[in-house]
């Protein structure tokens, strides 16, 4: 979930902010525009929620490192500043490997939400039970938000839909629905069970090309290991005693040399279209 913050001016001058959340920066920037239209407002600016690495020390002059979310640098400066620390630097993360929740980490947690909402716990107590004992940070930022949007009195499905993209849309309208209604332990015991068949067929496929696709990919290492240096070395080796090749031998002689010296743009004309397909699935409108 993107969260972005606008700041704009009224009619009279005045400036004020707010701040949007979508799945992505456009969605989010066409609400705020939408936002702004419908309030003849005019945006002056754009600030996205991001992760910033700090170096702080106190009175003890042992310097401390961390992390804080934000929308720009001077917010960070401040927070800490107020928490009495001494800021050294405050920097943007540049690159944020944080990995989404596996199947498995979702099934594990309607699971335990289940035998918990079975003995009677609150979704409150178990929310937080789930929060402590995750270790993965995207899932836990999740967690925490959703906790934190159902104490507002925000609506379950609103809650459990603004994150999708890392639930899953079938499990996060379904949670979203069992927080609506009567017997919340049915709906989730439901949709582990649900869970636990996808992951497991998911599983036996996963094993069921594993094979294949060793098998095929050793094929094409053997192939281009015997175009590219076996078959030109046995070939030039007739043309030193100046033996005639046969056409389709000349020809496939041709085809490894230009292979060989254009390693660099060939490999790229088939590295690349994955790549760009697998980006264009991942933007909303390329899907």
């Amino acid at each position: 979930m993107i969260e972005l913050k606008f700041t704009a001016e009224k009619l009279s001058g005045e400036m004020i902010g707010s701040v949007v959340a979508a799945d992505s920066f456009n969605k989010a920037k066409e609400k705020a525009n939408l936002i702004a239209s419908q309030n003849n407002l005019k945006i002056k600016s754009f600030e996205k929620k991001s992760i910033f690495i700090y170096k702080v020390k106190k009175t003890n002059n042992k310097i401390i490192q961390g992390e804080m979310n934000a929308f720009n640098k001077q917010e960070v400066f401040d927070a800490l500043t107020r928490l009495g620390y001494q800021v050294i630097s405050v920097n943007t993360k540049l690159l944020n490997f944080n990995r989404k929740p596996s199947s498995a980490d979702i099934l594990n947690f309607v699971k335990i939400s289940a035998d918990m909402l079975e003995q009677k716990l609150s979704y409150g107590e178990t929310l937080s039970f789930i929060i402590n004992d995750t270790r993965n940070k995207v899932f836990k930022e999740v967690l925490m938000d959703i906790s934190k949007e159902l104490k507002k009195g925000t609506d379950g499905e609103v809650a459990f839909m603004r994150h999708k993209d890392v639930l899953g849309k079938f499990t996060a309208y379904m949670l979203g629905l069992a927080s609506k209604s009567g017997n919340m332990a049915e709906i989730y015991r439901a949709t582990a069970k649900f869970l636990e068949r996808k992951h497991e067929f998911k599983k036996s496929l996963r094993s069921a090309l594993i094979t294949p696709l060793f098998t095929i990919i050793v094929l094409f290492a053997a192939v281009v290991w015997y175009v590219a240096y076996i078959f030109p070395e046995i070939a030039k080796l007739f043309l030193r005693f100046k033996i005639e090749l046969p056409p389709m031998t000349a020809a496939t002689l041709d085809i490894s040399d230009f292979l060989v010296a254009n390693i660099i743009p060939i490999s790229l004309l088939f590295i690349l279209p994955p790549i760009i397909l697998w980006r264009m699935y991942k933007h909303p409108k390329g899907r």
